[in-house]
């Protein structure tokens, strides 16, 4: 695919963004005495800055091993809870997202997804072939499954966006934790939730057309 670089840059800046965003919720909601929802805000911070690594090689951090690791450990995590949580509807559909993210994430660090080493493609191909010091940017391995990755991202991205509530409608939430305050801009993380799947399908798709 040929992507500008400032498309690039941008995608990986909203990145940052989100993860910044989501640590600032964790240290703001005790002194403004709101509730938030720690696991989710924990994920969004982590996926911001490896996804932003995926696409961009200025925003590189951990080695892959290392995020490979912790997304895995993330996923069990996740699929603990969910089987724990199994009775209640609204809970375990919530954290059989967070689930299915981070397996999507592992699948994008061991399949290869990486930013592009042609300047504007990723499209897999080499340039100046048959010559010394050919540029090879490779494609995923098992590139089905990156497919079927991105659709379902893109339907969950569309079902989260047609279930935020509209801001003249929306309730006050109760607090889900001990601080017994109200939830912190509950729409926010939704709202987040939707910009991580779209680049996470945006990194996926540069490797694979």
């Amino acid at each position: 695919m040929n992507a500008p670089a400032w498309l690039t840059a941008l995608v990986s800046a909203l990145m940052i963004f989100v993860a910044a965003y989501s640590a600032w919720r964790l240290a703001i909601s005790r002194v403004w005495d709101r509730a938030t929802d720690h696991e989710a805000d924990i994920l969004h911070l982590a996926i911001g800055i490896a996804a932003a690594g995926l696409v961009a090689d200025w925003a590189h951090t951990l080695p892959r091993s290392v995020w490979t690791t912790l997304f895995a450990l993330g996923g069990i995590y996740f699929a603990i809870r969910t089987f724990r949580a199994w009775a209640d509807g609204s809970v375990r559909a919530k954290l059989l997202a967070h689930t299915a993210c981070c397996a999507i994430v592992v699948y994008m660090f061991l399949a290869g997804v990486a930013p592009t080493t042609i300047n504007g493609s990723t499209a897999g191909q080499y340039t100046m072939a048959g010559m010394d010091g050919m540029i090879l940017d490779e494609t995923i391995t098992y590139p089905t499954i990156g497919l079927i990755f991105v659709v379902g991202l893109c339907f969950y991205a569309v079902s989260v966006l047609n279930q935020i509530t509209p801001l003249s409608t929306e309730t006050a939430e109760p607090a889900e934790t001990g601080t017994g305050g109200l939830m912190l801009a509950p729409r926010s993380v939704d709202v987040c939730r939707v910009v991580i799947v779209l680049v996470l399908a945006y990194a996926i798709l540069t490797k694979l057309v």
